[in-house]
């Protein structure tokens, strides 16, 4: 009986030191897997940069030429050689501007982009930089059009403006909209999308979000509140300046859904998801 005992406790021993050695579960490297997005004080400009959690990278839009080339230079300085993806959601000079900096100074795997002429400087540069960089896959999305793809954990869906003509000095509704979830967290990256556009959005559905970059750098239109709420984030980043700050009232909106707003005049915002929620 005694030696019975014995190789009793032995046993409940050893259980306790593989138990203690080897957890049970996900281990904590696992557990702190996060994707990280970078929203970037580039004034009334948007860029913002996902980095997932095995260290793939996605730029969203470029910001002007004079903040794109700073940009530019703040990536390389951290160590960042190459883009896996960039995305220009349209060819304002605010998101278009930086992107042949950004493809001359880094690897750029691919460019996702409207398909839609723009007579600009911009935009003349950002095609010439194309042009020059024959390593970079460009894949142009027309009316209509989706795109997925899911790189490292991060599904990233794309969707592209419905219509080709949305009036005189409106192609701001031209914006590719991104979409994307990391385990049970949700962005939404709607470009500038206007009134129509934002209305496109709504129809489409799945606009519920924890984060959002504010779209059309928190103006107000006729959709916004439908939208927003549609929304309902818990973070908002708004691409704002002193100049041409955002509407006190999308401001207002946001805030009464329990929503924490950020404004590119306060600097540069970090946000991060671990798959289950994000700060």
């Amino acid at each position: 009986m005694k030696r019975l005992f014995l190789l009793l406790a032995q046993s409940l021993l050893l259980l306790a030191l593989l138990v203690f050695v080897f957890p049970l579960g996900p281990s904590r490297d696992a557990r702190a897997q996060t994707l990280t997005v970078d929203f970037f004080d580039v004034g009334k400009a948007d860029a913002a940069l996902i980095t997932t959690p095995h260290g793939s990278r996605i730029l969203i839009d470029a910001a002007t030429n004079k903040e794109g080339k700073a940009l530019a230079k703040r990536l390389v300085q951290a160590g960042i050689e190459r883009i896996d993806v960039m995305i220009i959601t349209h060819y304002d000079k605010d998101h278009v501007g930086g992107a042949d900096q950004i493809l001359e100074e880094l690897s750029v795997g691919q460019v996702i982009m409207p398909v839609y002429e723009k007579e600009s400087k911009q935009y003349s540069q950002f095609l010439d930089a194309l042009a020059e960089s024959p390593q970079t896959q460009t894949v142009p999305m027309n009316a209509r059009s989706e795109r997925s793809f899911t790189l490292d954990g991060a599904a990233l869906r794309i969707t592209a403006a419905h219509q080709t003509d949305y009036g005189k000095d409106e192609e701001n509704d031209f914006s590719l909209a991104v979409r994307m979830t990391y385990g049970k967290t949700r962005f939404l990256f709607p470009g500038d999308a206007e009134d129509a556009r934002q209305r496109e959005l709504l129809l489409e559905g799945d606009v519920a979000c924890d984060v959002l970059k504010a779209p059309y750098h928190g103006r107000l239109v006729a959709a916004s509140q439908d939208f927003l709420t549609a929304a309902s984030p818990q973070i908002a980043f708004i691409p704002d300046s002193d100049e041409d700050a955002a509407s006190e009232t999308v401001v207002s909106i946001l805030s009464a859904l329990g929503c924490r707003v950020h404004s590119a005049r306060d600097g540069d915002l970090r946000v991060t998801s671990d798959g289950e929620s994000v700060w």
